[in-house]
């Protein structure tokens, strides 16, 4: 529903959106989002004040749509950019949402570790590797940090890892949104739909091929198609991940995502993630089946607020991986080596 009048502007919509988000004006933690676009609004701000009955305090986006949604929905103080809210002395909290535009991601990050005891970063944590030697600094900080990949969250992925035997083979297949030519995703300095989106399926590798040890590297095949159709295929001497990434329609449901797996332990599926079955080498059986999907969001934006572990360096060398990936896709070059460092 919230997603359905996000996208009207009547101040009936607001009213509705009102009444979804409220929540108790006396909760004494502060927490701020910067960039409140629909996925900082339907998704960050959704589970923050609808399921963590949290409030917002402070939001940070320069859109006169954001300033709306802050001063009407969320009744919150609105600042343009992050500098207009530090030099008011109001840059601080305990939890900072960084949802901006991708090449933004790593500057807000730096700028919030030192003033919100836990920082949540959307995916991509970076989009060049000047940006990645810097975001190194988040972790020279007290701040406790998160990520927004949220696959591995996912109940169904934590199954999948349980299961999963030593030598394996995974095959990824995702049915991406379609995006027009003018999406700012695909300007420049944004990482592409490399960094964009294959950013997500490429962590969720990286913890698979962490559940018996991380090997010390993967041999990469990069083959492109029409449009934003890209395979990519990651081999160790143990393990073998394919991912099929297609978005030349829309599809009926948002994103469309089915995992098959064949292990030493067992063999199965997840299926747009609403159902898992699979079968094990003594030959009993799991099967799991939901009504609707879940993907890992609403386990993924609490994190910071139910204390939750961080993962967010394991993220970081994925998001490494991904770099590697999406720089290979950009110079058309086929096959690659990426070593697995967690020097951090």
């Amino acid at each position: 529903m919230v997603k359905v009048f996000y996208m009207l502007d009547g101040k009936f919509s607001m009213l509705v959106l009102r009444l979804l988000m409220f929540t108790n004006k006396k909760c004494s933690d502060r927490i701020c989002i910067v960039g409140l676009g629909n996925h900082g609004f339907t998704l960050i701000a959704f589970f923050v004040c609808v399921h963590a009955k949290k409030r917002i305090s402070l939001v940070i986006d320069p859109s006169v749509r954001s300033k709306k949604l802050a001063e009407r929905v969320l009744k919150c103080r609105h600042f343009n950019t992050v500098q207009d809210a530090i030099e008011a002395g109001e840059f601080y909290g305990s939890i900072a949402y960084i949802a901006s535009d991708h090449m933004s991601h790593t500057e807000h990050a730096l700028e919030a570790v030192n003033r919100f005891s836990a920082v949540y970063v959307e995916k991509p944590l970076f989009v060049d590797f000047s940006q990645a030697q810097s975001f190194r600094g988040v972790f020279d900080s007290d701040s406790k940090v998160f990520t927004g990949f949220n696959r591995p969250r996912a109940p169904f992925s934590e199954i999948l890892m349980r299961e999963l035997g030593a030598q394996f083979s995974v095959s990824m297949i995702v049915n991406g949104h379609h995006l027009g030519p003018d999406h700012w995703y695909r300007a420049d300095g944004q990482g592409t739909r490399v960094l964009g989106n294959l950013t997500h399926w490429l962590d969720l590798s990286v913890r698979l091929l962490s559940v018996h040890g991380l090997p010390s590297s993967v041999n990469i095949r990069l083959v492109g198609g029409v449009g934003d159709d890209l395979s990519v295929t990651l081999t160790s001497p143990d393990n073998k991940i394919d991912l099929l990434f297609s978005a030349n329609c829309e599809p009926s449901d948002g994103v469309e995502e089915f995992i098959h797996w064949n292990s030493t332990s067992s063999i199965g599926r997840i299926l747009n993630f609403q159902s898992i079955t699979g079968i094990r080498v003594d030959r009993t059986k799991f099967s799991v089946k939901n009504w609707s999907k879940n993907v890992g969001h609403q386990n993924a934006v609490l994190a910071p607020i139910i204390g939750a572990s961080s993962d967010a360096q394991v993220s970081y060398i994925s998001s490494l991986l991904a770099l590697k990936i999406e720089q290979m896709y950009v110079e058309s070059v086929s096959d690659g080596l990426f070593e697995f460092d967690f020097g951090i």
